[in-house]
This record gives structure tokens, sequence and C-alpha cells, in this order.
């Protein structure tokens, strides 16, 4: 059986969700990351790089990150890769993004393909619409160094890599496609994680709340108290106040989301985050998993 190791993409700029960290934010009761993490783990990698800034928090991996930050796919695989220096360069690499809530399905169909097809450079799944997911993916790790290789010619320099596209590497190597039956579903704005969470079982706010009509109101409110509605971590504050409505009752939601305001605004040097998913763990804690209410 060939050995595994395994790259976790983690440092994008989540701009359509406000600039929100993708990787911790909670689908089905676990961090986004966490759920990469596990499937990477359950498939049996032996080394597990998480590519994203270093306040991440991934117990048991490698947390690096692309120099400069913010240089795309390409470069983040590069760096991940690298940091893979003294394993086994014949195991292959299983890479994901940090935002796919069905990691775990997806890691198993791409393991099935790859021992089907164990001549290729790799296997990739192709969604339902028939687009590459060259970030759900298995690749041989010989095959990645000599995409790399040909992507920073004439000198080698990693900094090429910077800002190039996923397609031009998809280009130098030859994968197999697996068809995806919907693992490949990613988290890019608070609809698609409000979908996310409601067909687990957690959604966070009724059906009848979408997510852009809270950004209108947050664009609408925030001036009036003198914020920037791009200060205002909607996710991370809708999150607090699941967890507090379940942990405790629903009339925790609202005030422990006050509470971390005020926290917040007192200028405690902890961000945001933080102390965001430190409320809600206590708030987990008191209730036993499923004390209190759901909103």
């Amino acid at each position: 059986m060939t050995r595994l190791n395994a790259v976790i993409l983690a440092g994008g700029r989540a701009e359509r969700l406000g600039g929100a960290s993708k990787p911790d934010l909670v689908v089905g009761g676990r961090r986004l990351l966490d759920t990469a993490i596990a499937a990477a783990r359950r498939a049996g990698c032996e080394r597990i790089v998480v590519v994203g800034p270093p306040e991440l928090e991934a117990p048991g991996c490698l947390v690096v990150r692309e120099e400069p930050p913010f240089g795309g796919p390409v470069a983040g695989l590069a760096a991940g890769i690298a940091a893979l220096d003294g394993a086994d360069h014949r195991a292959d690499v299983v890479v994901l993004a940090s935002d796919l809530p069905d990691a775990e399905a997806a890691v198993a169909l791409l393991l099935a393909g790859r021992a089907d097809a164990p001549a290729a450079d790799g296997v990739c799944l192709i969604d339902r619409s028939g687009r590459s997911q060259w970030l759900t993916a298995v690749y041989a790790r010989a095959a990645l160094a000599r995409a790399f290789d040909e992507l920073t010619e004439p000198d080698g320099d990693p900094a090429r890599l910077h800002g190039t596209a996923m397609r031009r590497l998809a280009a130098s190597v030859h994968l197999t496609l697996v068809t995806d039956d919907g693992t490949t579903r990613d988290i890019d704005t608070w609809s698609d994680l409000a979908e996310a969470r409601h067909t687990t079982g957690g959604t966070t706010m009724n059906e009848s709340q979408h997510p852009e009509v809270l950004d209108e109101w947050v664009a609408e409110a925030a001036p009036l108290l003198g914020l920037d509605p791009a200060d205002v971590p909607i996710g991370t504050l809708l999150e607090l106040a699941r967890r507090a409505a379940h942990g405790v009752a629903r009339p925790a939601a609202p005030v422990t989301t006050f509470l971390l305001g005020l926290a917040v605004g007192s200028g405690r040097p902890d961000d945001v985050e933080s102390l965001a998913d430190r409320l809600g763990a206590l708030a987990e804690q008191r209730g036993g998993g499923g004390g209190g209410t759901a909103l």
C-alpha cells in the first residue's frame, strides 16, 4: 500500500466571508480544519502539514506559510511540500482545502480512485458541473516536484509561484478524474455556511433569515455605533450564539454575544475568535453537549 502524507491549505483571504477564518468555522460541531485533519488521519497520512497563518491551532500538525503570504494555492502547496522534507519521497500527498465539510467522504473517493490508477500522477475529484477540483486530490510527490521545477524556471525561485493559477500546475501532471457525488461542496459565502450547517443538523438561524439580510443589517447598524461593518465577525457571533443557546438556554445567546462585545471593547488583548471559542466551549461544557435550547 502506498504511504501517504497530507497538505491542507488554510491560508486564503476569505473575502466573500468578510475575512473570517474559514478553517475555524464550525460545521456539525467541529471546525472545518479539524474535519480536514481527521480525514487525513483516517486515510493513514503519516505527516500532515497545514499551510496557513501561524496562529492556527492544528494539533499534531506542522503549520507553515508561503512567503510572501497570500501567494495563492500553488505557492501554498509548494510550501507544504517543502515542509515534508525528510519524508518518504515515494509517498503520495493528499491535498485538501480547509473548507470542506465532507472532507472524509472526499478522501475516501480519492483513495479508491488512486487504487484504480496507480500509474497516473494522481487523482482529483471533478464536481457536478464538470470542474476539476485540484485542491481535493491525491498527487504523486515526484509529479508535484517536476511541476514546481517547470513553473519556477530558470532559477528555481519559489517566489515565481506567487499568484500562479492551479490550472498551470495541473497542466504539468497527468491526473485521473474521479466523479464527485457532492463531497467537494465548500464554504465560500455565508449562504454556503448556512446550508452546510443545515444539512448537518447544525443550522444557526431560522431558514427564513438569510445571511445576506444580516450583511445588509450590519451595514446599516454598524455606522450608527461608529463601527466599520467589515469589523463585525457575523459568522463568529452566530456560531457563539448557537453554542450558548444550545449549551445554556436560548436567552443566553444575546447575553453571551454582548459579553463578548464588552470584552473586546474593553481592550482585551485576546482576538475575537479566541474569546468567542472560549465562551462557546464554556457554554458547551455547562450544558454537557445538549442541555439547552437550540436556536
